[in-house]
């Protein structure tokens, strides 16, 4: 009889090919991990563990690796930690937007332990936003899992939850792609990631808030060598009130008004842009993109303008996804 499918032996062999690739995006067996350590360090790589042990409201809790996002531990600064905290908090009062940008993201990453130092440098004054401390709290705890008890770690969860607990620590152990085998004491984990095989999401991007000389919407998603992305974007921004020309989908304005240039640092006016990291390259998204070759680190997108952007109006909806990435934040 003639063969029309695989053989018994190349059947095994496929399964066991998918069921690798899928335990290291987290969703069975074994879960590829990323640990933002105490003292700045970034490790990744298949962990040992397959659960995490918490106490929740007085209960004992147990979460499966693949059920989680991210773990944000809320332990005191280190010594590291607090220099940063105090530099970051500095460098996002000056005058230097660059400067200030590349603080914020720091003090992202570190996370819980910024909330009380953050929450002490405001004055209540009758100007407030555009301030990026304003994002920066937002990206450190959203609204739904902030609570009075400063000390609770928390935890994002895969079906959109949150929990705010104590986390029962444990060493973490990773192992490299090249079996290089790294332990993270548990008094220096900050931040625990799973990576996904799929991150997907819908955000607003502000013309107003959103835009390239105020500040970069932070994704919350975190890409890899191995990331494809994917984003389409919809809507219409006013970049002058009530001046139609001014006005354009996420593609940008094709055709300013006579006299004025036709690009702004590059790209068109109102153009959704994407990058890679707070320094990372500007790329034009939008309508829609597609890439391949995006890099690894923090994913963030903007409204392209330059610094008069007061009168701006309107918002784009993104809808974005992300193949082998982290999940470590909401959209802020």
């Amino acid at each position: 009889m003639r063969r029309t499918g695989p053989g018994p032996i190349a059947v095994v062999l496929l399964a066991l090919a998918s069921s690798a690739a899928r335990s290291q995006d987290g969703q069975t067996g074994a879960c590829l991990g990323w640990v933002r350590t105490t003292d700045g360090r970034d490790v990744q790589g298949t962990l040992a563990a397959a659960t995490l042990k918490f106490t929740v409201a007085g209960a004992a809790r147990e979460v499966a690796l693949r059920d989680l996002l991210s773990l944000h531990c809320a332990a005191p600064a280190s010594a590291f930690e607090a220099a940063r905290i105090d530099a970051g908090l500095q460098a996002i009062a000056g005058a230097d937007f660059k400067a200030a940008e590349a603080a914020a993201a720091e003090l992202a990453d570190i996370g819980l332990p910024v909330l009380t130092p953050l929450l002490r440098s405001f004055v209540d004054t009758d100007a407030h936003e555009p301030d990026p401390r304003y994002r920066l709290f937002a990206r450190i705890v959203p609204g739904r899992a902030d609570q009075a008890d400063r000390a609770l770690d928390l935890v994002r969860l895969a079906d959109g939850g949150t929990l705010r607990g104590k986390w029962t620590p444990v060493d973490l152990r990773l192992r490299a792609a090249d079996g290089a085998e790294t332990t993270v004491p548990a008094a220096a984990v900050r931040r625990l990631a799973i990576r996904r095989e799929v991150v997907e999401r819908t955000f607003e991007l502000q013309a107003l808030h959103d835009c390239t000389y105020v500040g970069w919407l932070d994704t919350g998603i975190a890409t890899t060598a191995a990331s494809t992305l994917r984003a389409d974007a919809t809507g219409f921004v006013r970049l002058s009130f009530d001046e139609d020309g001014w006005a354009t989908d996420p593609d940008g304005i094709k055709e300013p008004l006579p006299g004025k240039r036709r690009l702004q640092e590059g790209f068109r006016w109102g153009a959704v842009l994407g990058r890679v990291g707070v320094a990372g390259e500007r790329w034009f998204a939008g309508r829609h993109v597609d890439k391949a070759d995006a890099g690894a680190g923090r994913l963030y997108f903007a409204v392209n303008d330059n610094e008069h952007w007061q009168n701006n109006i309107g918002s784009y909806r993104v809808t974005l996804r992300a193949t082998a990435a982290f999940d470590v934040g909401d959209a802020q």
